[in-house]
């Protein structure tokens, strides 16, 4: 359906979870066409799981029941798609979230960060890394200048207070560097730019603080990979004064132009092993010798 203007988008649109079905009835051939290859071959998965998200979430309920909180859920899902993120599922990439307004904005997952900066446009990281807490009690050692660390934690003792974060990040060229950050600082982060009032943070606060770790973890790989750089930069929930977008000229105007044209002038990096199914992060189990409360 190209060239589909607003008006058009909103003649066709109903409200609810008809709303919501009917978009993806209309428009689910232009997500799929702007979407990354993962979201693409497994679109009718990722449409459901998006679907069952967005209509099961009793706080997205007065989104949905105007046309223009509609028109926000598909730009979210625009962006989604662009960046091979999936909504929904047991270890999503992203929330869809209210804004306020009645209308929705795209909140990125700690997984969906790393993710992006392993499989996203112009990807320089080997494999996804994983974010794992560390508390004050557990056995840890790092050498960085090695890339390794020692980290053996008390399943099932007391491991005391969430003292920080790391992880290994594995780069393309074959060099490890392991970034580490402390709680502290993540909560210095949070009250300066955290949006704390807002559902995001009231419906899982160390989510939201896991998340914010990810950030400040994956900011170096961000210079290089331009799509994990521009979904940080889209994380407009944590800074809703640069919130505002101009007037959408066009429904297919790729949902987000400045998103989308930059995704298509990048060439993405070749990766070690060819990027996973979509169903890959949200049906893996966590890996059994870890703790499962240590990675989000």
């Amino acid at each position: 359906m190209a060239n589909q203007t607003e008006k058009e988008f909103f003649a066709l649109v109903d409200t609810g979870r008809k709303g919501v079905e009917t978009m993806f009835a209309t428009m689910g051939s232009e997500l799929q066409r702007i979407a990354a290859p993962n979201v693409s071959r497994a679109f009718d998965t990722w449409s459901q799981r998006a679907l069952v998200e967005i209509s099961g979430r009793e706080e997205l309920a007065p989104v949905i029941s105007t046309k223009t909180g509609i028109l926000s859920v598909y730009k979210c899902l625009g962006k989604a798609a662009t960046m091979g993120l999936q909504i929904g599922g047991q270890y999503a990439h992203a929330y869809i979230v209210p804004m306020g307004a009645g209308k929705a904005t795209l909140v990125p997952t700690a997984d969906g960060l790393a993710f992006a900066s392993a499989h996203g446009p112009g990807a320089v990281l080997r494999n996804v890394p994983e974010l794992v807490r560390v508390y004050e009690k557990d056995d840890f050692a790092l050498d960085k200048a090695a890339g390794s660390v020692r980290h053996n934690p008390q399943p099932f003792g007391d491991r005391g207070k969430l003292a920080g974060y790391y992880m290994r990040l594995e780069y393309l060229d074959g060099h490890v560097e392991i970034p580490t950050i402390t709680h502290d600082e993540v909560l210095d982060v949070v009250a300066k730019y955290g949006n704390l009032n807002g559902p995001a943070y009231k419906k899982s606060l160390q989510a939201m603080h896991d998340k914010t770790a990810a950030k400040q973890l994956l900011k170096k790989p961000a210079k290089e990979a331009e799509g994990l750089a521009m979904l940080m930069s889209l994380d407009e929930y944590e800074h809703p004064q640069q919130s505002q977008e101009p007037p959408m000229r066009d429904v297919t105007d790729r949902t987000a132009s400045y998103l989308d044209s930059a995704a298509e002038a990048l060439t993405p990096a070749e990766t070690a092993d060819p990027q996973p199914e979509l169903i890959l992060v949200a049906d893996k189990p966590k890996p059994t010798t870890k703790d499962a409360g240590d990675i989000f």
